[in-house]
């Protein structure tokens, strides 16, 4: 009988375990705290500085002008603006708008048009939101964050694309309304949302500037200037405090757009005027 229970006990555990190890992580840029992941952890998350060594991050630091050393948790130490190009390299070589799109590497995997997600609710677009997971659960990708939209986890959050390192998975088609910014507000009404992981082991130079190349797409797409690329951060939300939420909050100087930021609309800027043969 005692071996029986035993083994009942262990069972219960076995599951327990697996549905903890299993189950989709939440999304944190959707909160309201932020609290950084290398707060009480052992092997904190450096952010850009996890793949320095990678030819393409070696690839984005010549570029932009970029100076990396690594200094501390989410940051790096740059001895100019972040992601600004020097006056010796201020234009890129012209690429067609299909080849910028297949160098962003977009999965298409649409919510369900029943999920509680879908608005279905048409839009035309008039703006891009960045927005970044502050998900800083190991694995949380662009493929978890699909599931976690898909099976219902997030309730009825949404947007339109996920970036990481590796890819851009698309969930929703981007002339329908998303619920990522500001509840029924203009950024959801007007602007596709697009939101960069930042799990640990995920390289932030990569997936920033894929996401810059994928921004830059949606404004030729949609004929839209850079200054239509905004943070998550330009939608204040009703009954929130603050309203301006600090998001991106690694692109954001004291909770609020400046060099950094500047910078990295220079960089979709670029990726444009090559599109356009500019």
């Amino acid at each position: 009988m005692r071996k029986k229970s035993l083994w009942l006990s262990l069972s219960g555990l076995g599951v327990g375990l697996f549905v903890a190890c299993s189950a989709d992580p939440p999304v944190v840029s959707v909160g309201d705290i932020y609290t950084p992941y290398w707060v009480g952890s052992r092997n904190p998350y450096t952010g850009i500085h996890d793949r320095a060594n990678n030819a393409r991050a070696e690839t984005w630091k010549r570029e932009y002008g970029r100076t990396v050393t690594s200094t501390g948790p989410s940051t790096a130490s740059l001895n100019s603006d972040p992601m600004i190009r020097s006056s010796r390299s201020s234009s890129a070589p012209s690429r067609s708008p299909s080849s910028v799109y297949r160098q962003v590497n977009v999965k298409k995997d649409f919510l369900s048009y029943g999920a509680r997600g879908r608005s279905r609710k048409s839009m035309s677009p008039r703006y891009i939101t960045i927005h970044s997971t502050q998900n800083w659960s190991r694995g949380a990708d662009a493929l978890r964050h699909s599931k976690a939209l898909k099976n219902g986890a997030l309730g009825r959050l949404s947007w339109h694309y996920t970036v990481d390192e590796d890819r851009a998975v698309q969930h929703l088609p981007t002339n329908e309304r998303g619920n990522h910014a500001d509840y029924d507000g203009p950024g959801n009404r007007y602007s596709i949302g697009i939101e960069m992981c930042e799990h640990p082991g995920n390289s932030r130079s990569m997936t920033l500037e894929r996401t810059a190349k994928l921004a830059a797409w949606l404004c030729v797409k949609y004929d839209l200037p850079v200054s239509r690329v905004v943070p998550h951060y330009k939608w204040p939300r009703r009954g929130k405090n603050p309203p301006n939420k600090n998001c991106p909050h690694f692109l954001l100087s004291n909770g609020r757009p400046g060099a950094k930021w500047q910078g990295f609309l220079k960089a979709v800027d670029v990726y444009r005027r090559g599109m356009l043969g500019r």
